[in-house]
């Protein structure tokens, strides 16, 4: 059975994102005046304020890749967290299973708690990307999330009930009764601290008095950062990663972010179709297809990527002929003998916002940015109103891996953002929230629009598949039953009535841009300027 529609728009300039409210905010710095930069950090500061259980000035970290329309370039930030110079790869010992791989943790210190806490990159990420590629000023951009924060937000029940938990923690007070219901959240404190971000700029976040604030606070509760750590910050733009496919430039931000995994899900489905095994979207030949790619590339990925300080290689040998070749032999012994997979690090959190925007002069840029799980680390700090994400939570806890903790590390994370270019042209724009689904998710919304045809709504609207290492595989209901029981007789699944991620899509057409904001996720929105 099908599930509902997208909500799409199309349009000369446009803004999608998790909550209509931050399109909206986007699409009015678009009217102003503004750029595609412009007008995604107008929406990511609306979705720091108004989504505080996903994201927020505090998350970890946040990753774009966007397009310059005059100079014809692609251009990739990375805004992950750092690690505190005091962390060491044992900061979290682990509890060894009977499954080798695999392991447990005596306590959730590693994502709940100050020990969590990296330096947190979404605002500097934010910032830089304003002052690189946009042209509106700060105070103009800011002043939507800022009113937001002022005048309140509604919050759910469960949200309103952590975030006054939380304030009260901060305060050093017992927290009120949970809400019986949705309540209006005003956050006076977090409209101050955003009006002095945008009068004073990243420095009075990093090195200035809101930096001394964090750093002293996680130093009180137990933390190892410290206001050198915060000082020490810097966002930086890379060389995105990229691949050809079909006379078109596949590029997304580089390790630590998730998007080279993407491609490499994207390059080994091609493979597979130019060998005719690859099957049709939303039978199952493709779902299979696509389950065995995953466990390949995931288990590469969890076991290689990382930092690339940390890498044995640079991140784009791990895109070359011959290392595609060597993970699709696997796929296809895969296909030909399925094995349920193994288990190489589990990663039960999900969260994160995405956003995108185009605009008239032909620019392009999709950014994600996140807390990591809900509310991040869970801890407030005092007179600020800034959530800390839990960037810590995001290595693997286990020393000796490329991904292990270390001092001044950026963690692996699964953010996705990513870009087709085509004729010297931005073509589409792709990415995704929902932890790790994130990755596969941009990697089928991609195909489904290169590979079958699939127009916005149509790529987000077909039905999905998870899986990383091992089995089983999460598919959704709308496959239909005949292709779920075709899968039964060769791999291990599980029905889901829906899709845990929250994907988006912006188009290149003739007559300008089309969008489509996820069908599944209550409140996404697209918005045309």
């Amino acid at each position: 059975m099908p599930g509902p529609p997208a909500k799409t728009g199309r349009g000369r300039a446009l803004v999608v994102s998790r909550n209509h409210a931050a399109a909206e905010a986007g699409a009015a710095i678009l009217r102003a005046g503004g750029n595609a930069f412009d007008a995604a950090v107008a929406a990511g500061f609306v979705e720091a304020v108004i989504s505080p259980n996903n994201c927020g000035i505090g998350g970890y970290g946040a990753a774009g890749t966007g397009f310059l329309a005059k100079a014809g370039k692609l251009v990739s930030l990375d805004a992950d967290a750092v690690a505190p110079a005091a962390a060491k790869p044992d900061l979290f010992p682990t509890i060894p299973t009977p499954d080798p791989n695999s392991y447990k943790l005596p306590d959730d210190r590693h994502r709940k708690g100050p020990l969590s806490v990296a330096v947190p990159g979404v605002l500097g990420g934010l910032l830089m990307m304003l002052e690189t590629w946009g042209r509106l000023p700060r105070q103009a951009v800011m002043a939507p999330a800022i009113r937001w924060a002022r005048e309140g937000v509604t919050l759910t029940a469960g949200q309103a009930a952590t975030w006054f938990a939380m304030r009260a923690e901060a305060e050093g007070r017992a927290a009120p009764t949970r809400p019986a219901g949705p309540t209006r959240v005003a956050m006076p404190l977090l409209a101050d601290t955003l009006e002095a971000i945008a009068a004073e700029g990243a420095e009075v976040f990093y090195a200035g008095r809101i930096g001394r604030a964090i750093a002293d606070h996680l130093q009180k509760i137990g933390g190892i950062l410290t206001r050198e750590d915060m000082a020490a910050y810097q966002a930086r733009i890379v060389e995105p990663v990229a691949i050809e496919f079909r006379g078109r430039r596949l590029a997304t931000t580089p390790p630590p972010s998730g998007g080279l995994t993407s491609l490499q899900i994207i390059a080994l489905i091609d493979r597979l179709d130019r060998n005719g095994r690859a099957g049709t979207l939303g039978h199952p030949e493709r779902f299979e297809a696509f389950l065995e790619t995953l466990k390949v590339v995931w288990e590469d990925r969890l076991t290689t990527l990382a930092d690339p300080q940390a890498m044995e290689r640079p991140p784009a040998s791990y895109l070359s002929a011959e290392h595609l070749d060597r993970l699709f032999e696997r796929v296809q012994a895969g296909l030909d003998h399925p094995g349920p997979g193994r288990v190489v690090a589990p990663d039960p959190l999900r969260g994160t916002v995405h956003l995108a925007a185009a605009d008239a002069e032909g620019n392009l840029v999709a950014w994600t940015q996140t807390h990591g799980g809900g509310f991040g680390s869970g801890v407030m700090v005092p007179g600020t109103e800034i959530v800390l994400g839990h960037g810590m939570c995001r290595f693997e806890p286990r020393p000796g891996w490329p991904n292990s903790v270390g001092p001044g590390k950026r963690p692996l994370h699964n953010m996705a953002p990513l870009l087709v270019i085509q004729n010297g042209r931005a073509a589409l724009a792709a990415g995704a929230s929902g932890g790790r689904t994130i990755i596969n998710n941009v990697a089928a919304i991609v195909l489904a629009t290169l590979l079958d045809g699939r127009d916005a709504a149509g790529a987000l609207e077909a039905p999905r598949l998870q899986c990383e290492t091992i089995e089983p595989a999460i598919v959704e209901r709308s496959a239909g039953a005949e292709c779920l029981a075709a899968l039964r007789r060769r791999h291990r699944i599980t029905e889901a009535n829906r899709d845990a991620g929250v994907a988006h899509l912006i188009l290149q057409g003739i007559d300008g841009w089309s969008a489509a904001a996820e069908p599944r996720a209550d409140g996404a929105g697209v918005v045309m300027a």
